[in-house]
């Protein structure tokens, strides 16, 4: 089988679920923390897997992961208390409680270095475990704020589409017409009739989908100026995300961060790009005034 049969094949299995996790809302909206924590952990796992190094320079992969959940578990508190009445539980609850995962889990962090590894490799192991942990989880989590608004699911949903369209059309842009590479030396493979390709896939998807909301579900949200710009703010913020990913690989002196997901290689080369583009979205739907 191709690699293009085993990506596709791969999206048939893989969607559907996905796409159940985000729309659900059953058992206080449970599945988005799941699906939050199943991809955060998966991403940061295999990015400790890369950045190891040798006894002295290697992250603290238990102390990271841990910190990665906590992370996730205060965005859904905060996304979601208000709606289920969890913050009567922890008043006053807000975002500062993701500031003290951070306040309590270095400080950890630090006891297990001084504790266990070497002086010389204490920069690498702790600037790695740390940097994944804000780049990764804390990123990627924005997506349960993102479900949290109100119709949120749809601007996930939509989220998703403009990535994975970009993704397409800049792959499949590069297999037919890519004659111009790029340059980069993190991706070398990569054309600007590619990049250009997806370019042009995300902004018409975005005009598609904001004729869609306003269409369908009653939401002017965006106009076609307005839709363009966001669409061509995704498809560029989404390729930096896969450009960092494959500088880290490289150092890492690897091709795919992992073999899970046959045909797309490991969790962190799907979401490359949504973990940067999450927190982008959302924030700008707040600055919108969504909530």
């Amino acid at each position: 089988m191709n690699e293009t049969s085993k990506r596709i094949l791969s999206a048939a299995v893989a969607l559907p679920i996905y796409c159940f996790l985000v729309v659900s809302d059953v058992f206080y909206s449970i599945p988005i923390l799941i699906a939050s924590l199943l991809i955060s952990l998966g991403c940061l796992w295999e990015y400790y897997q890369i950045s190891s190094r040798d006894e002295g320079n290697r992250p603290f992969i238990a102390a990271g992961m841990a910190m990665a959940v906590a992370v996730n578990l205060v965005m859904y508190l905060y996304a979601f208390g208000r709606v289920y009445g969890y913050a009567a539980h922890v008043p006053p609850f807000d975002a500062r409680f993701i500031f003290a995962v951070f306040a309590i889990g270095l400080p950890i962090v630090f006891a297990v270095h001084i504790r266990k590894r070497p002086v010389a490799g204490g920069i690498y192991s702790l600037a790695t475990t740390v940097f994944g942990v804000v780049f990764i989880a804390f990123l990627f989590s924005h997506i349960i704020l993102l479900k949290a608004l109100k119709d949120g699911y749809i601007y996930v949903l939509i989220l998703n589409a403009i990535v994975m369209l970009n993704d397409s059309g800049a792959y499949f842009g590069g297999v037919y017409f890519g004659k111009h590479k790029a340059g980069f030396k993190v991706s070398p493979n990569k054309s600007w009739e590619g990049y250009f390709s997806g370019l042009l896939t995300s902004i018409l998807s975005m005009l598609i989908a904001s004729m869609v909301l306003e269409s369908f579900f009653g939401k002017s949200l965006f106009s076609m100026v307005e839709a363009a710009i966001i669409g061509i703010a995704i498809s560029l913020i989404g390729n930096i995300g896969d450009l960092a990913e494959s500088a880290l690989k490289r150092d890492g002196a690897i091709k795919d961060s992992g073999s899970l997901i046959p045909g797309h290689g490991g969790f962190w080369d799907v979401f490359d790009s949504m973990i940067v583009t999450l927190p982008l979205f959302y924030y700008y739907l707040v600055l919108k005034g969504v909530q």
